[in-house]
């Protein structure tokens, strides 16, 4: 009984970070604060969990970097991962999955990806609104900071620009709160 209280309670923390961060994206375009400021309706974008339906839409991606089929099984053993899966309207843009240490004072961005090859119309902001989503469940859980889990070279740049750095640790971190540069 224990451990689905458990379960239920983190389930609950992911719906909230990611209804938070779909709130603070529309807040955010209306003051300008998001990139590509044009006509792009970002009311549109959804924060789902990776589901059997975005499983089956990143099939279908040209040349994906990682396996997202081995989310499911992470799901099942860490509890208190966030697992997103962003869309606009019924386009899958990106995934990512992220997850806290067992004292919560750190999670671990372990997989980001937006969609390769094919232009999509969040492309150049998955980055930014799944950062969004973990820093509100960072909040939740009462993180510190948010670690990127062995960053791809090409990626840091990106991370930087939403203020990453490397720590004394040489570990790539962020102090949940900060702004973003």
């Amino acid at each position: 009984m224990p451990r689905e209280r458990t379960q239920l309670r983190y389930q609950i923390y992911r719906s909230r970070a990611r209804k938070l961060a779909a709130a603070t994206t529309v807040e955010m375009q209306e003051k300008k604060e998001l990139p590509g400021r044009d006509a792009l309706d970002l009311s549109r974008v959804r924060f789902e969990p990776i589901d059997a339906q975005a499983l089956s839409a990143c099939s279908r991606w040209d040349d994906p970097h990682f396996s997202w089929h081995d989310v499911v099984e992470w799901k099942a053993k860490e509890p208190m991962a966030l697992d997103l899966s962003i869309w606009f309207e019924e386009q899958l843009c990106g995934l990512c999955f992220a997850n806290p240490n067992k004292s919560r004072q750190r999670i671990r961005i372990v997989r980001l990806e937006g969609r390769p090859g094919k232009v999509h119309l969040l492309k150049r902001r998955i980055a930014t609104l799944s950062i969004l989503a973990i820093e509100h469940y960072a909040v939740i859980l009462g993180s510190r900071f948010i670690e990127v889990q062995e960053p791809l070279t090409g990626a840091i740049p990106i991370y930087q620009q939403h203020g990453f750095y490397f720590d004394t640790e040489r570990r790539l971190v962020k102090a949940v709160g900060s702004q973003v540069s």
